[in-house]
């Protein structure tokens, strides 16, 4: 049997070719949702106060990915999607979507 978790996440939707940061230090962060429509120019990089933490290369397959992270952030999350890509940031933020 599963367990359902209580927390309700909630996410930040990153669109093609554009940058969001959102969040404070404390933030938790669930997983990464990325989109990728073609693999050429398709980068995904998801950072956590300065700090790389997913980067989806521009080489990667066509297709849906969920990179689990399960951490708490040190400051502001900041989210890059290039060209033929979005992605999902979906956590516990203090200003969401």
């Amino acid at each position: 049997m599963t367990a359902i978790s209580p927390v309700r996440n909630n996410y930040v939707a990153v669109a093609a070719t554009s940058t969001t940061t959102f969040g404070a230090a404390g933030a938790y962060i669930h997983s990464v949702v990325v989109n990728v429509a073609s693999n050429t120019e398709a980068t995904v990089v998801v950072s956590d106060n300065g700090t790389e933490l997913v980067r989806i290369p521009a080489t990667q397959a066509a297709g849906a990915y969920v990179i689990p992270l399960e951490a708490a952030s040190k400051g502001a999350i900041t989210a890059t999607c290039s060209g033929n890509s979005n992605c999902r940031v979906v956590g516990l933020f203090s200003t969401y979507t």
